[in-house]
């Protein structure tokens, strides 16, 4: 009996240190936070916006210029400069541009009024001479390119011009015709029409102002978050090239601006925004239709913690079982990054008591645009029959619930930043003369790191946007005279 005693208290012994053993074996271990800070290095962003000039919005420019009486002169008939006319040019209709693909073409229609004013008849028989009103139309050619000053720059030529109607004056019972007179007068002027109009194109036409705007507006800081202290970022642009291109109807600068994103705390202090630098050509191969946009953002920990326990620390969550409903109540939870990827810890209380911790990968997901986080479960007792015994309900229950909530204030920051994108680009761009057109900020990649104090997001968004001027003020209507002996 008593040998039985001795057994019995020996095999007691032995599994009172085994379960001690198990149980010092199974203890909350959380995963080994990390230690390091890191420096993030964000790639040059690249603004790329094709600006659109339509021809027609050209050729309303040159009509509004040019109307009615602009060029008036006068000129002798003959050698001996006995009969003077007054001659004045007018546009009847108006003028069109167009585009070979290659060159400008002007399409001048032209009224020319010619009056006697001095004949070797009477002066009451010259006032009695009719005038004569005839009607052409003439052809001019231009390549067309922008200078370094951003206007446009044009060299118009007279290519050809067609007589509709013959000038022919009466002097009493004679006729003359003033076309051979005119055709010398339209060669002789011919210079001044093109140059006329080279100087107008290239004084009111211009993309200065277009890109300047844009230019500016990009390197005006964003404000990201005001909390818990306000954070903004602004692109500093260092570089800006073009390439000009003549389609059949438009006029089109391709723009592709370089900058470099940097993070703020503070605004009071500004650099002043770069300068707009002179027109610089690029390849055509060069050109994207995309903008790439790399934005940096990042969020503290202290910060995910702050917010994590203000929506699920000291509240009870009800789920039902298979037999009776149970009550998590967590009491604290605590994220950081660890060395299995972000890490959080959960204390619980009530029908699921205990300490836990669960890992996973936080990853944005291209295509559904969101952040999801990838392998998410418990990191620490998953095999314990002491925790999981009875509890697989709560312990799903409880996963999701902090899965939901972590995902839901980081993947609210990521969906920011498309707006952030998009006012980069298109604040103060709407007006009566610019039209901006941009199809739907998506984030191509979102590069994921952790340190000891930070989740940082380097993100990757890309954008198609254009720019279509729609006006050109064309300011007072242009009027000439000259006179000749």
């Amino acid at each position: 009996m008593k040998k039985t005693f001795i057994i019995t208290g020996i095999f007691l012994a032995l599994i009172g240190s085994g379960l001690y053993f198990f149980l010092s074996q199974r203890q909350f271990t959380p995963p080994k936070a990390v230690t390091e800070i890191l420096h993030i290095d964000v790639p040059e962003s690249s603004f790329n916006l094709p600006i659109t000039l339509d021809l027609t919005t050209l050729s309303d420019f040159l009509n509004g210029k040019i109307s009615g009486r602009f060029l008036e002169t006068t000129l002798y008939l003959q050698e001996s400069k006995k009969e003077r006319v007054a001659l004045a040019f007018i546009k009847p209709s108006d003028i069109l541009i167009s585009s070979t693909g290659k060159e400008l073409v002007c399409t001048f229609p032209l009224t020319i009024e010619a009056k006697l004013v001095e004949s070797r008849l009477p002066n009451f028989l010259t006032k009695m001479v009719k005038p004569v009103s005839t009607k052409l139309i003439v052809t001019l050619t231009s390549p067309v390119t922008l200078d370094k000053g951003w206007n446009l720059k044009t060299k118009f030529r007279l290519k050809d011009y067609r007589w509709i109607t013959e000038p022919v004056v009466r002097i009493g019972p004679f006729k003359k015709n003033l076309k051979s007179t005119l055709d010398n007068l339209i060669k002789e002027e011919k210079h001044g029409l093109t140059a006329m109009l080279d100087q107008e194109i290239k004084k009111g036409v211009s993309l200065e102002g277009t890109v300047a705007e844009i230019w500016t507006d990009i390197q005006d800081p964003i404000i990201v978050t005001r909390k818990p202290a306000p954070v903004w970022i602004r692109f500093l642009c260092k570089d800006l090239k073009g390439d000009f291109q003549l389609e059949k109807s438009k006029i089109v600068c391709y723009t592709s601006i370089k900058a470099n994103m940097m993070v703020m705390t503070d605004t009071t202090n500004l650099t002043k925004p770069n300068r707009l630098p002179a027109f610089k050509g690029m390849r055509a191969q060069e050109r994207d239709p995309l903008s790439h946009i790399y934005i940096y953002a990042y969020t503290s920990f202290d910060e995910i913690n702050k917010h994590l326990n203000e929506l699920v620390a000291g509240k009870d969550n009800t789920v039902k079982g298979y037999v009776r409903s149970h009550t998590i109540a967590i009491e604290k939870i605590n994220a950081y990054a660890s060395s299995d990827g972000l890490a959080v810890t959960v204390k619980t209380g009530k029908d699921l008591n205990g300490d836990f911790a669960l890992t996973g990968s936080p990853k944005f997901d291209v295509p559904t645009q969101t952040l999801k986080i990838r392998n998410f479960d418990f990191a620490v007792d998953t095999n314990s029959m002491l925790v999981n015994k009875g509890h697989d309900v709560l312990h799903t229950q409880l996963r999701d619930m902090v899965a939901g909530k972590l995902n839901l204030g980081l993947d609210t920051l990521i969906r920011k930043i498309p707006m952030i994108a998009t006012n980069a680009i298109a604040k103060g761009n709407s007006g009566r003369t610019i039209q901006l057109r941009m199809k739907d900020v998506k984030v191509n990649k979102c590069d994921i790191q952790m340190d000891k104090e930070k989740i940082h997001f380097l993100i990757d968004t890309e954008t198609e946007a254009a720019i279509r001027l729609k006006r050109i003020n064309a300011g007072k209507p242009l009027r000439i005279k000259s006179g000749k002996d």
